[in-house]
C-alpha cells in the first residue's frame, strides 16, 4: 500500500506560538498592577526561555521565537523594575518589550547571533539549505517568521513610543488598547497567518513529492520506496581554486535559489549507510571523471526526519594532470579571493555557499585549535589565514562535529574557562563524540 503523507501540521512546527506567554501577559496586564506585571514578565521570561531550550529536544521543534520572546520578557521586565523604583508607574511595560524584541531579532537575523541550540541543531540536522534539499521546507520557515515579527516589533515600538510621547496614558482607553490589545492582537493575527501559510506549504510539498518519483531508480518494486533517494555533491578542489559552474535553478528541488555552484551533484538510490553513500560518490567519480582512486573525503550527510531523503556532502583533490578533466563541465577554477566575492555577493547557489562556510569553518578551527579547544600558538587571537595549499594533507576529519564545537567553545571565548570548569564538576570531557551534545 502506498504510504501518504498526512496534510496535518503538528503545532510544534507553528513557530509564532512562541508569542503565546506575551500575549496572555498582555492580556492580562490591564487588569493588573504594576508590581505585578513587571514580576509576572520576569518569571514567565524566565520559564519560556528554559522550555525554549529544551523545546527542541522534546518536540524537535525550533524555539527561537520563544526564546526571543522569553529574553524580552526578562529584559523588559527588569527595565520596568528600576523605573517601579524611581517612582515611575505609569509607563507601559511595551515600551521596553517591543524595542528589546526589534534589538534581539535583528541580531538574530542579520548579526547571525544564534542561541545554543540554534548550534546543536545544525551540527544533528544540517544547516537550513540542507533540510531545503531533503524536503523539509517547513524549518526553513524560521527566518521568514522572524522577519514577520520584526516588522511587527518595530511598528509596536513606533506606535507605542509616538502615543506615549504625545502624553496618552497607560489607563485610558487608547491607552489600553495601543498599549496592550493591539500587540496582542498582532500576534495572534501573525499565528493564524503562520498556520494558513503552513497549509499552503504543506500541499505544495505534497504535490512537489509527487514529482519527484521520476528521479527514483526503484530497483526494489516496492511502493513505499517512492519518495526515497540520496544526492551526491561533491566540491572539486586543485591547487589553490575550486571548481565551478553556474547553476540556474535545480527542476527537481522547489525554490533552491541560483548562483555558482559545484559541477559535480547527482540524485541516486537512496543509502541506508554512510559507507553506500561514500561508494555511490566514489562510483560518480569514475564514471563522470575517469579517476579510479580519487582522493575523496566526506564531509557531512543530513538525513531527513522521515528518514525519506539523504544529502551528502564531499571535497574531491584533483592532481594536476587530472585537472584537464573538469573541463567537460561549463564552468572554470575559482580562486578563493573570488569566492569570497561571491559569498558576500550571494551570488553563490545556497546550497554551495551552506557547505563551503562549513568547510571553511572546519579547516581554520583545526589550524588554530586542538580537539580540546587549546591554542595551537601561543600568541593570543592569532588565526592562520585560510588557504586551500596541502590542504588534502592534513591530519583531521572533516565530517567530525568536534571542530565545529571547539570553533563556538575554544581558548579565544570568555566563557571557555567556566565551561571547562563545569564540565570537569559534570565529569565531562570534550571529545568528538559528545562535543556536540553538550
Amino acid at each position: 500500500m502506498e504510504k501518504k503523507k498526512s496534510n496535518k501540521i503538528s503545532w510544534s512546527t507553528i513557530y509564532s506560538l512562541g508569542l503565546v506567554p506575551a500575549i496572555l501577559v498582555w492580556g492580562l496586564a490591564p487588569s493588573l498592577k504594576e508590581n505585578v506585571i513587571v514580576l509576572t514578565s520576569i518569571i514567565a521570561g524566565i520559564i519560556w526561555t528554559i522550555f525554549s531550550r529544551l523545546y527542541i529536544h522534546f518536540f524537535k521543534g525550533c524555539g527561537i521565537i520563544g526564546w526571543i520572546t522569553g529574553w524580552s520578557m526578562i529584559f523588559g521586565g527588569i527595565t520596568k523594575a528600576f523605573l517601579l523604583l524611581f517612582g515611575y508607574y505609569n509607563i507601559p511595560i511595551v515600551l521596553f518589550w517591543a524595542p528589546c524584541m526589534v534589538v534581539i531579532l535583528y541580531l538574530f537575523e542579520h548579526r547571525n547571533i544564534h542561541p545554543p541550540f540554534c548550534y546543536q541543531c545544525i551540527l544533528k540536522r544540517g544547516g537550513i539549505r540542507e533540510r531545503h534539499l531533503l524536503g523539509d521546507f517547513s524549518r526553513y520557515e524560521t527566518h521568514y517568521i522572524v522577519r514577520l515579527i520584526l516588522i511587527g516589533s518595530i511598528l509596536v515600538t513606533m506606535l507605542s513610543w509616538i502615543l506615549f510621547a504625545f502624553g496618552v496614558e497607560r489607563q485610558s482607553r487608547a491607552g489600553n488598547y495601543f498599549y496592550f490589545y493591539f500587540p496582542l492582537g498582532l500576534s495572534i493575527a501573525i499565528i493564524i497567518f503562520e498556520i494558513i501559510r503552513r497549509l499552503l506549504i504543506q500541499q505544495l510539498i505534497e504535490s512537489h513529492e509527487k514529482k519527484c518519483k521520476r528521479y527514483i531508480n526503484d530497483k526494489t518494486n516496492n511502493p513505499d520506496m517512492d519518495y526515497f533517494f540520496t544526492v551526491i555533491r561533491i566540491m572539486v578542489i586543485g591547487q589553490e581554486k575550486i571548481y565551478l559552474i553556474e547553476n540556474k535553478g535545480d527542476e527537481i528541488e522547489f525554490n533552491s535559489g541560483k548562483g555558482f555552484d559545484i559541477p559535480i551533484h547527482r540524485y541516486t538510490d537512496y543509502c541506508t549507510t554512510q559507507e553506500e553513500e561514500e561508494q555511490k560518490a566514489r562510483q560518480i567519480i569514475r564514471e563522470e571523471l575517469q579517476i579510479e582512486k580519487p582522493d575523496l573525503r566526506h564531509i557531512s550527510s543530513a538525513i531527513a526526519e522521515d528518514s525519506w531523503r539523504r544529502v551528502g556532502h564531499y571535497v574531491l583533490f584533483i592532481s594536476d594532470e587530472d585537472q584537464n578533466k573538469l573541463n567537460r563541465y561549463n564552468g572554470r577554477w575559482y580562486t578563493l579571493e573570488e569566492i569570497t566575492r561571491l559569498f558576500h555577493s550571494n551570488r553563490l547557489y545556497p546550497l554551495f555557499k551552506e557547505i563551503y562556510a562549513r568547510f571553511y569553518t572546519i579547516v581554520n578551527t583545526a589550524r588554530t585549535y586542538y580537539s580540546n579547544g587549546k591554542r595551537r600558538y601561543p600568541i593570543r587571537e592569532y588565526k592562520p589565514i585560510f588557504t586551500l595549499r596541502r590542504i588534502n594533507l592534513l591530519d583531521i576529519e572533516f565530517d567530525d562535529p568536534v571542530w565545529l564545537y571547539v570553533s563556538r567553545h575554544n581558548d579565544d571565548r570568555l566563557l571557555y574557562r567556566i565551561d571547562k570548569w563545569i564540565r570537569k564538576i559534570l565529569g565531562k570531557k570534550c571529545s568528538s563524540s559528545n562535543c556536540c551534545d553538550a
